[in-house]
């Protein structure tokens, strides 16, 4: 198995911690803010052959012209960030291992890698278009190499850092029950990096799998007990999945079985290679974060991300 730090995966500069979080960053020299959409219609696919007219991208409220649309069908760069250690053997190790039809699933030019993370990040597999080896290193994952710390936006704030560099459509697809041991210190600072981010993130909860009992097992006093304090960390992961996701205008999906995990993995190879690339050009320089919205016609659902940086006019 092929392990490294976030360094070796990338080549790319330091970490980013939850204690540090870095603005995201648009250089001034760039004269047109970039938004990628996904547009789906009632059956959760992708709708093709929209048109530029079909668009409304709005800055603040207000809306822009429309300078830049392209139907973006190029290679992705997909990040499986899976939560490892002994919290995996609560729900099972085979949930995290359906994670192979998402693989298969990619085109052939798409790239892979896989991040497993507990305490920190740690690559798996280098991002890479060889999809047999990735589903080998799946399959023979170690979940005991973990610890019990589960910092999850320590850790994808390292992924987020790591993939500025990287080109193209970039996702992260994270299994996780959302559980995190070191929140950041500042929401607000966290999920102002988040949603002025390019990449995106599709969030796969595992909170389902580990409420649900198992078929004709009644629960004894203790699994209630049990069941009752774990509760409410459950759905405060669960909530912290949606907020994430939504920020990078991702989505969440809630599984209950094996069926529904082949689903929602082969719904998320083709997410991750379709979009809607729209640009139009900044019309405050003010170097604030601004909101973004956008509207489509003929669409169900349309997700996005929801801010950027605006470039700050230069003092020299």
């Amino acid at each position: 198995m092929r392990q490294a730090s976030l360094f070796a995966l990338f080549a790319l500069p330091r970490f980013v911690s939850a204690q540090e979080p870095q603005a995201p960053a648009i250089r001034v020299e760039v004269s047109r803010v970039n938004v990628g959409v996904i547009a789906t219609d009632s059956h959760g696919k992708f709708v093709e052959g929209l048109q530029k007219s079909d668009f409304h991208i709005f800055d603040n409220g207000v809306e822009q012209p429309i300078a830049g649309f392209l139907a973006n069908d190029d290679p992705a760069q997909v990040i499986l960030m899976l939560e490892c250690g002994p919290s995996v053997n609560l729900f099972g190790a085979a949930y995290v291992q359906k994670a192979d039809a998402l693989i298969r699933n990619l085109a052939a030019n798409d790239g892979v890698a896989i991040v497993c993370y507990s305490s920190a990040p740690m690559v798996q597999f280098e991002l890479s278009q060889d999809k047999a080896s990735a589903r080998l290193t799946l399959r023979e994952l170690n979940f005991h190499m973990g610890f019990a710390d589960l910092n999850l936006s320590r850790g994808l704030l390292a992924v987020l850092d790591s993939l500025r560099a990287v080109p193209g459509k970039k996702t992260i697809v994270l299994l996780s029950s959302g559980v995190d041991s070191s929140p950041p210190q500042s929401a607000g600072d966290f999920h102002a990096i988040l949603s002025g981010s390019e990449v995106r993130v599709l969030a796969i909860s595992t909170t389902r799998l580990l409420v649900q009992p198992a078929k004709r097992h009644k629960r004894s006093r203790e699994e209630r007990a049990s069941r009752e304090s774990l509760d409410p960390m459950l759905k405060a992961g669960e909530t912290t999945l949606q907020n994430l996701a939504a920020a990078t205008g991702g989505r969440v999906y809630f599984p209950k079985s094996a069926k529904e995990f082949d689903k929602t993995y082969s719904e998320i190879a083709q997410l991750v290679r379709h979009e809607y690339n729209l640009a139009f050009v900044p019309q405050s320089f003010d170097g604030k974060l601004h909101s973004l919205a956008v509207t489509a016609d003929h669409a169900e659902r349309i997700d996005h991300r929801k801010a950027y940086l605006a470039p700050a006019l230069s003092t020299n």
